[in-house]
């Protein structure tokens, strides 16, 4: 049976205060240590780092009209194409070329989001018949300009 010693009042203040101290920096260094499974949120800089890491430069080129250097044709895109350069192309110049409100991913896929930016340029801006979400040769003019 281990002796035990009287603490006396500068011992007893001086170990809460480690014990405090150890409480308060222990999932700090747990959390810079090892990566967590979990995901977090992005602070406003790393989602400006991860923005312009996921976009080109966008530049008016006199061969092609505005463009961000994914794609250059003029094909019909629309929800579920496969063709991801076509899709990072018509994401990043929504973003950075029109006044559409919401930033969009630049990630290649023709979701849900990426078809109702669509439809709100061809309603907002009278670009075709109809907002379908379809970009075809009048999107592209519209975007290119």
């Amino acid at each position: 049976m281990p002796i035990r010693m009287p603490f006396s009042r500068t011992q007893a203040v001086s170990t809460l205060v480690l014990a405090a101290g150890l409480l308060l920096t222990a999932p700090v260094t747990a959390a810079h240590a090892a990566p967590s499974a979990h995901a977090t949120a992005p602070t406003a800089s790393t989602a400006t780092t991860a923005r312009a890491a996921a976009e080109h430069d966008c530049m008016y080129r006199s061969t092609v009209g505005y463009t961000c250097d994914y794609y250059y044709g003029s094909a019909t895109i629309s929800e579920g194409t496969s063709n991801a350069a076509a899709v990072r192309e018509i994401q990043d110049i929504i973003n950075r070329h029109t006044d559409y409100p919401i930033w969009l991913s630049v990630d290649g896929s023709f979701g849900t989001n990426t078809r109702a930016a669509v439809a709100w340029l061809q309603s907002h801006h009278d670009i075709a018949a109809g907002a379908d979400g379809i970009v075809g040769s009048h999107n592209w003019d519209y975007l290119r300009r």
